[in-house]
Formats: C-alpha cells, sequence, structure tokens
C-alpha cells in the first residue's frame, strides 16, 4: 500500500459518520469545563476565593459526585476529538490556514484531556502557580522578558479573534441548525455572548502577562485565576466579573450545541 492510498483510508475512516459524532464529544468536555468556569467567575465576584481557572474548575468537578466519572468521560471526549484534529491537520487539504487551525485545536484538546486525566486520577495542580513560575523561570534566561510580552500580545491577539468573532456572527459556520429556527437563534445569542467573553478573559490573561513583565514582576503572572479577580479589584468589578461569567456560561452553552450541530467540514 503506497503513501496515497494510507491517505485516501485515513481520510475515509476521519469522515466516517461514526467517527465525526464520537470525535464531538470533545466539545462536551470543553462545554463543561468553560460551564464549571462561569460558575467559579460568578462566586468570586461574590467574594469566594475559589480558583476560577482551569485547575479551580476540573478540582470542583471532581469533588462532586461521580466527579471522578465526569472527568474520565470529558478526557475521553477531549482525546477523541484532539486525535481527530491532528489526523485532519496532517492529511492533504487545499487550505493552509486551515490545516494549522486543526493542528493547534488538536493540541488544545490532547492537552485538555490530559489535565482531566490528573484529576480524575485524584492528582491536582494550580494553574495560577504554574504560570506564575513559569513566567518568572522564562524572565530568568536573556531574551524571556521579550518572550513573556510576545505571550501576552498572542493572548490579546486571540481574544480579540474571539470578540470579533461573535460580534460578526461568524462562529454560526461551524455549526448548521437551520432546519431548527428556535435552536439556531439560541445557538446565536449565546455564541455572540459567549465568544466575546472568552475573547475577554483571554485578552486579561495577555495583559497581565505584559503589564506583570514590565513592572518586573513576573510570579504576578497567575493566568485567568489573577486575570478573573484582577477584574474584580477594578471600579464596578464584581459586576463586570458577574457579566464575565455568564459569558463564559453562555460559550459552554454554545459549546455544547456544537457537539452535536458541529459541521466538521475538514
Amino acid at each position: 500500500m503506497d503513501a496515497s492510498e494510507v491517505t485516501n483510508k485515513a481520510q475515509q475512516v476521519i469522515e466516517h459518520p461514526w467517527v465525526k459524532r464520537v470525535a464531538r464529544l470533545g466539545y462536551i468536555s470543553n462545554a463543561v469545563l468553560h460551564i464549571m468556569l462561569g460558575i467559579l467567575a460568578i462566586a468570586v465576584a461574590a467574594g469566594s476565593h475559589a480558583e476560577a481557572d482551569q485547575g479551580g474548575a476540573l478540582g470542583a468537578i471532581a469533588k462532586q459526585p461521580l466527579g471522578a466519572v465526569v472527568l474520565w468521560i470529558c478526557a475521553a471526549g477531549a482525546v477523541l476529538l484532539g486525535i481527530w484534529s491532528v489526523v485532519q491537520a496532517l492529511l492533504p487539504h487545499p487550505r493552509k490556514l486551515k490545516r494549522l487551525k486543526l493542528a493547534g485545536t488538536g493540541v488544545v484538546f490532547l492537552l485538555l484531556a490530559g489535565a482531566f486525566m490528573q484529576f480524575a486520577w485524584g492528582g491536582h495542580s494550580d494553574s495560577g502557580k504554574s504560570t506564575s513560575s513559569f513566567s518568572v523561570a522564562l524572565m530568568q534566561y536573556t531574551g524571556g522578558r521579550a518572550l513573556l510580552v510576545l505571550i501576552g500580545l498572542a493572548f490579546i491577539g486571540v481574544g480579540v479573534y474571539f470578540v470579533y468573532r461573535g460580534v460578526t456572527r461568524r462562529f454560526l459556520k461551524d455549526v448548521d441548525a437551520s432546519s431548527h429556527a428556535g435552536l439556531q437563534k439560541t445557538m446565536t445569542i449565546s455564541g455572540v455572548i459567549g465568544y466575546p467573553a472568552k475573547g475577554i478573559v483571554l485578552a486579561a490573561v495577555g495583559l497581565l502577562f505584559i503589564v506583570s513583565t514590565v513592572q518586573g514582576d513576573p510570579k504576578e503572572s497567575t493566568g485567568v485565576d489573577g486575570a478573573l479577580k484582577a477584574v474584580r479589584s477594578q471600579d464596578y468589578g464584581p459586576t463586570m466579573l458577574i457579566l464575565l461569567g455568564a459569558g463564559l456560561l453562555a460559550y459552554g452553552i454554545f459549546l455544547a450545541f456544537r457537539s452535536r450541530y458541529d459541521s466538521m467540514d475538514s
């Protein structure tokens, strides 16, 4: 069997309807994560000292009845979507930008799967401390300060892109529920609210990277948890944080819909 035959076989496998259905479970995993993040953000706005980041969200899930089962299911879904995306990226594709996006999606979901597995096994991690330690370590190297600023700019860039997708409703290109008018409207509303909220959170993380680096205090760069708590410390911060939490909940709801109605186009 030559390379072209292998490629064709791989294409047939990942394009099989059942393979796509199983891969969609990854969006459920991401939905669960963002819904919990939204709940934690609202709790922080109310004065809670909870960790409003990935580690805090996964830890909160683990503490629930059957939490480990939920985490294992989410891990499986993230692995499946990650593998599906990576395989898609490795196959010939007419649009290089699409391949790059698929590769990035694959890596993100495989890393997310690892985090789900870690907590499902009973482990834990502090995302804020990990981010802070990474920033401090990187600052010790020549060019580390510049790299941290670039990382911050990258987060801001991705955040702006999320806001853009939400405002322009470009996310609707990824889903198809045109035969259900009411459902289509619900998905549109959740996406219009959710994408900008997600983007603002990412941009806040990037801004925290830049500010802490410029001020020479990289340990203050504590990821999503630090960014959300920085928002809370501002004028009208609790109100803004409640809105962001609600937006993250909306984004999670959109992802849940996406698990069913994503077009999964290659």
